[in-house]
């Protein structure tokens, strides 16, 4: 019989556990940021670190498939090059931008925001999660995701695609939202590495959205299978 390889969840406690542990957390980290040299997804608010520009991008990728959300992005971007344009538009022009995406309600939330940060931030977006988190339209995830990818701060990135990985890699049961998950976040956050947060969550994101569908998960794919509860499992829950 073949001798089966594949690493298991991540085991707790201290001594050899501990150890194994942390194996376990270096293996997923570095299979992630490999097979994201290979695989990366190219979109346009990937190739900028402006924070304004990642804003726009984080509130209209919100229940929208990314590739929906290019052609708005450039628009808005082009159109209101920084948040003191923006904060002086027509809102009926926004929500003309926004209109193909539905959901016109995050035009007016992205026009608040623009709106507070020239009247509060000196027009600059600020490089604290709080004061995002007051912002209007930027959610849990929107914020984290601002802070990583324009400030490279190492935080967990967690929504539902890749909320779906993680819970399948370590086999948590499906509880509620992701974002708001303290113990993906946990997880999520032991997995990030001080270095290259960014292009950690961003593979993670990718890893979920080629490897680990909904339905029919590409197992034999996926960079993680090795280390990942479910695959192990056979797919049993």
């Amino acid at each position: 019989m073949r001798e089966d390889r594949r690493s298991p969840a991540p085991p707790r406690g201290r001594g050899r556990n501990h150890t194994l542990r942390g194996k376990w957390l270096a293996g997923v980290r570095t299979s992630v940021l490999s097979w994201s040299e290979e695989n990366w997804r190219d979109f346009p608010w990937r190739r900028t670190r402006d924070p304004y520009k990642l804003l726009i991008a984080e509130i209209l990728l919100r229940q929208t498939q990314a590739r929906r959300v290019i052609g708005p992005y450039r628009e808005l971007v082009k159109k209101f090059p920084n948040p003191a344009s923006l904060a002086r538009a027509d809102q009926t022009e926004v929500r003309r931008i926004f209109r193909p995406l539905g959901l016109v309600q995050r035009a007016d939330g992205l026009l608040q925001a623009a709106r507070i940060l020239v009247d509060e931030y000196r027009g600059l977006v600020p490089r604290n999660l709080e004061k995002l988190l007051s912002l209007p339209g930027l959610g849990t995830y929107s914020a984290r995701a601002v802070m990583c990818l324009a400030f490279e701060e190492p935080l967990p990135m967690v929504d539902e695609s890749s909320g779906r990985l993680l819970r399948r890699l370590v086999g948590l049961p499906d509880d509620g939202p992701a974002y708001s998950s303290k113990k993906l976040l946990d997880l999520a956050g032991s997995l990030v590495p001080a270095r290259f947060a960014r292009r950690f969550n961003l593979g993670l994101l990718d890893v979920a959205a080629a490897c680990c569908h909904v339905q029919g998960p590409n197992c034999s794919r996926c960079p993680l299978k090795r280390y990942c509860n479910y695959a192990r499992c056979g797919h049993e829950w």
